[in-house]
């Protein structure tokens, strides 16, 4: 397989991110939540979980990066690397030369891509707060939640070692899946600069893409143990812990469980159309 290519960096103002300010109506909370797509999917798929923050103070935004492909289909095809995943990642994100099987310059990276856009945000709307996520021209992590879903829920995972960060979010995820003779990607057990008290998973039973088993034992790698509690029918705070599932059917009959605890289309509403797991991001995400 060739390696997946990038053209320089969208423009910071390009459409398909998805940004949003605080709700006026409640005070700002001087942090910036960050949503990464799944392979192949855009930030307009996430929206809900976005605005659900806005509603709570948060700054908002879904950020494109380079998700043509999964990171656990690049390193399938016979790979030699023993941390195949994890440089493949480490490039997605920072840009560094590090995996043979992405090309990623430091600015179409996540972490470039999110310090052009939050530049850009702040010269064209000042009034409007985006300026204090950004330190000395560089992204400031401490009041940056990054979450993600399915390859994204891994480079939230990849963040947390990279980057102190408010918290880290992973939906459906991490992916990724051991070299030959390894117990879990070698990434997972890295240090992690995110303490695990703001780390957090969320995932589906009978998810058809990342099997349950597969996203607790990676859970359990990065240092998350103990077991998942089932959020349906429950309240906040959901057992007090960092770990979450659920086996509720998503709104479409037939439809992805993959996808189910955070993507629009999919992800079960109440009567009034109030999406069932608001209580669930917002106790892991927006508290």
């Amino acid at each position: 397989m060739l390696p997946a290519t990038v053209n320089p960096a969208l423009p910071a103002s390009d459409a398909a991110n998805f940004t949003i300010n605080p709700d006026p109506a409640v005070a700002p909370r001087g942090r910036l939540f960050v949503m990464l797509p799944g392979t192949g999917a855009a930030p307009r798929n996430y929206r809900t979980v976005v605005r659900t923050g806005a509603a709570r103070g948060y700054h908002g935004i879904g950020l494109t990066y380079v998700n043509g492909t999964a990171v656990a289909e690049l390193c399938s095809v016979g790979s030699t690397d023993l941390d195949c995943a994890g440089n493949a990642r480490r490039e997605i994100i920072t840009g560094e030369n590090v995996s043979t099987l992405v090309a990623v310059n430091p600015d179409g990276a996540v972490a470039g891509r999110l310090t052009a856009l939050l530049d850009y945000l702040n010269r064209t709307f000042p009034a409007d707060g985006w300026g204090q996520f950004l330190s000395g021209g560089a992204v400031n992590w401490s009041l940056v939640t990054v979450a993600g879903h399915s390859q994204g829920a891994g480079h939230a995972g990849y963040m947390a070692k990279l980057y102190s960060l408010d918290r880290s979010v992973m939906f459906s995820g991490p992916a990724d899946v051991p070299a030959a003779g390894q117990t879990a990607a070698r990434w997972l057990s890295l240090p992690n600069l995110t303490p695990l008290s703001r780390q957090y998973g969320f995932t589906h039973s009978d998810d058809e893409v990342v099997p349950y088993a597969l996203a607790r034992s990676n859970w359990s790698a990065i240092g998350l143990t103990g077991t998942p509690f089932l959020v349906d029918g429950a309240a906040s705070p959901f057992g007090g812990g960092n770990l979450f599932y659920t086996a509720a059917p998503p709104t479409l009959a037939g439809a992805s469980r993959h996808s189910s605890p955070v993507a629009d289309v999919v992800t079960p509403t109440n009567a009034q159309g109030t999406p069932l797991y608001a209580p669930v991001w917002i106790y892991m995400a927006f508290p």
